[in-house]
C-alpha cells in the first residue's frame, strides 16, 4: 500500500479544485489546462505564454502555442489565473490566489527586463502616498467604483541602477 505524503495530498486538493472549477463552468479538465495550473501551482511567479509553452512543449511537443494562449485566456476568463498587461503586449500570468495577496505594483527594468512585484520599499511609498484615499477620491470625483487595480513602473532595477 503506498502512503501520500502531505505535499501530494495538498497537490491533489488544488488539481482536483481546478478540475472541479473548470466543470462547473462546463469546461473539460484537458492535458494542456493541467499543464499550465501545474507549472503555475509550482511557483508564486510570473510567466510569459512563451515561457509556458517552451516547458510544455518540453513535456509534449504536441500542444501547439495557440492553444496555450486560448487556454491561459479561459483560464484568466475563469479568474483561476490573473493576466498581468506590461505594455507593449506583454502579458504575464500566475494563479489568481497569488496575484491577491496584497494590491499589486510592478516594475519592469528597461535595461535587463527582470520584473519586481510587490517590493516592500515601493509598497510602504505607494501606500502612504496613493492608495490610502485613492479609491474614495476616484469616486468622489469621477463617480466610478474601483473594484481592483494594477500600478506599472519602468525604470531601473537595483542591480542596473548600480552599473
Amino acid at each position: 500500500m503506498k502512503i501520500k505524503s502531505k505535499k501530494n495530498t495538498k497537490t491533489d486538493s488544488k488539481i482536483k479544485f481546478f478540475k472541479n472549477k473548470l466543470e462547473e463552468s462546463g469546461y473539460r479538465f484537458t492535458k494542456p489546462r493541467k499543464f499550465i495550473l501545474s507549472i503555475l501551482r509550482n511557483n508564486s511567479k510570473f510567466y510569459s505564454a512563451d515561457n509556458i509553452y517552451l516547458i510544455i512543449r518540453k513535456s509534449d511537443p504536441d500542444i501547439g502555442i495557440a492553444t496555450v494562449y486560448r487556454t491561459l485566456e479561459l483560464l484568466t476568463r475563469l479568474n483561476l489565473i490573473c493576466k498581468v498587461s506590461l505594455g507593449s503586449n506583454r502579458s504575464f500570468y500566475m494563479l489568481s490566489k497569488d496575484c491577491k495577496k496584497e494590491k499589486p505594483n510592478y516594475m519592469i527594468c528597461n535595461k535587463c527586463g527582470r520584473i519586481i512585484t510587490n517590493n516592500k520599499c515601493l509598497n510602504s511609498a505607494i501606500r502612504i502616498r496613493l492608495i490610502e484615499n485613492a479609491e474614495k477620491n476616484i469616486f468622489k470625483n469621477c463617480k466610478i467604483k474601483i473594484d481592483n487595480y494594477q500600478i506599472f513602473f519602468s525604470g531601473l532595477c537595483d542591480k542596473c541602477s548600480l552599473q
